[in-house]
């Protein structure tokens, strides 16, 4: 299994005036252009996942939708789109990994839709490297490959591209 691990896009600053729950900050318009365009590039070369695991937080939330509605135009079947408190905030790994595997049967590339520095965190563990010190750009993307199983330490890290680099 691939699983494309996805850091929420650009959000408004946090101000407690407009947005007093943060669960309810929603990314910026640029956000939201900038990754309409990262999908895109991200189907064009080929990540096409069938079933999108996403935070239950409106930003996350909104780059998840962002990416269902791209790939839904890409020709292909929309992903199923599952929201969890597992990538919220202080997210758990294991109910994660738990929710995917029962989940997503049968699929071969994933999503994740969360937050930093859960997802970083993650990452680390899921490649057996929990010291290891990761960053994701908002809106960037990492791929971890599962030959066998999809548990903690058995991961392969495969790439991690930002939407700087892809032009997004």
């Amino acid at each position: 299994m691939r699983v494309f691990i996805v850091r929420h896009a650009p959000a408004e600053p946090s101000d407690a005036a407009k947005w007093p729950n943060d669960r309810v900050r929603p990314l910026t318009k640029q956000g939201r252009k900038q990754f309409r365009r990262m999908a895109r590039l991200l189907a064009k070369a080929g990540v096409l996942p069938t079933w999108i695991a996403t935070s239950p937080y409106t930003r996350a939330q909104e780059t998840a939708k962002i990416w269902v509605k791209v790939l839904s135009k890409k020709g292909t079947t929309a992903p199923t789109l599952v929201s969890t408190d597992a990538l919220a905030p202080e997210g758990n790994l294991n109910d994660l990994l738990e929710l995917t595997r029962t989940q997503s049967a049968g699929a071969t590339m994933v999503g994740w839709v969360g937050h930093s520095p859960d997802l970083e965190v993650f990452l680390a563990r899921l490649v057996g490297a929990p010291q290891a010190r990761i960053h994701l750009a908002k809106g960037g993307v990492a791929c971890v490959d599962f030959e066998e199983k999809l548990e903690e330490g058995a991961g392969e890290l495969r790439w991690v591209v930002t939407p700087d680099l892809l032009g997004a």
